[in-house]
């Protein structure tokens, strides 16, 4: 149903992708190193990624003046929550499926390729889909880096 070369590809871009989604995660922990006042990085470094990341908001959104590199983190991290919610856990635990759909008036068989999850069916990612969010994951950790050292150097 698929062949070697196609699923060569998925396996790139969800690797990418997932790749991307641990720099994410390490990026959380960066944060709670180096960013509280007070040291709480092993307290808080067990809580779920969305949770870490309202702690890092709320922490930055708490300092008096808060520098423009803290805000420019502050949108990358909703945006980062966002999409670990709606795809991270969908592409680390499912795997690559086909459906097949049968045209009644002329018998013709389309297939259509993607990762479903297994629970809520409306969660769901095909091959264009796959490809945008890989590099949109890839570039948001690149920036969310670039982002927290900015913030580093504006607070210390």
């Amino acid at each position: 149903m698929i062949t070697k070369h196609q699923k060569a590809k998925w396996r790139t871009l969800v690797g990418t992708a997932v790749l991307s989604f641990c720099d994410i995660e390490f990026i959380t922990q960066e944060c709670l190193k180096h960013l509280p006042t007070d040291n709480i990085c092993k307290s808080v470094s067990t809580l779920p990624f969305g949770r870490r990341v309202d702690l890092i908001i709320e922490i930055l959104q708490g300092w008096a003046n808060t520098p423009k590199a803290a805000t420019t983190l502050i949108e990358k991290l909703k945006l980062a929550k966002k999409l670990f919610s709606k795809y991270r856990n969908v592409l680390a635990h499912n795997p690559l499926c086909v459906d097949i759909y049968v045209q009644h008036e002329t018998g013709d068989i389309v297939l259509d390729h993607s990762i479903s999850s297994l629970r809520e069916k409306e969660k769901s990612i095909n091959f264009a889909s796959l490809k945008k969010l890989a590099d949109e994951v890839e570039d948001l950790a690149s920036e969310l880096y670039k982002t927290l050292e900015k913030v580093i150097k504006e607070v210390k």
